[in-house]
């Protein structure tokens, strides 16, 4: 059922409907955050681009979800679906594990120049919330944006 709403040309509109449905229907997440992960391209697309919404709008029903999608980030190979995903823990609160993998994630992907400048840049803006209690990371990250910014003149 709501696999017919992800399609090509989908609007904001459309996408903030989807949205307050999941937000009135908790129970329909799960079955919504599983066709994010395995449907077909535009599915992926435009329900990556719902969780972020939800995400913005209560991050708490992503929250029994971030395992299952930390997961699928290792494998996704579109970048606007990575972004997306990757919007959904800005400001999350994360268990151990969950935030040890998102971590990983992120300093792998903020200065991978194989990745989209928009991915980077999410990479970042997560890295710079979460690093204050890592400072042996921060001080990595640092040091590969330097190493970044010889290389390529700029960064992200």
């Amino acid at each position: 059922m709501i696999e017919h709403y992800l399609q090509v040309g989908m609007k904001r509109s459309q996408r903030d409907a989807v949205v307050a449905m999941l937000t009135f229907q908790p129970e329909l997440m799960g079955e919504f955050v599983r066709l994010v992960l395995v449907g077909t391209r535009t599915q992926r697309m435009k329900g990556a681009w719902v969780l972020s919404g939800v995400h913005a709008e209560n991050n708490s029903l992503l929250r029994p979800h971030y395992p299952e999608i930390l997961l699928h980030l290792h494998s996704e190979e579109i970048g606007g679906v990575k972004r997306e995903l990757l919007k959904c823990f800005v400001k999350a609160r994360l268990s151990s594990d969950s935030l040890q993998q998102l971590l990983l994630i992120a300093m792998k992907w903020v200065t991978d120049h194989n990745q989209d400048l928009a991915i980077r840049y999410v990479c970042h803006k997560i890295l710079k919330e979460r690093l204050a209690d890592f400072p042996e990371l921060n001080t990595e990250l640092k040091e590969r944006i330097e190493l970044y910014r010889d290389k390529f003149g700029r960064f992200p």
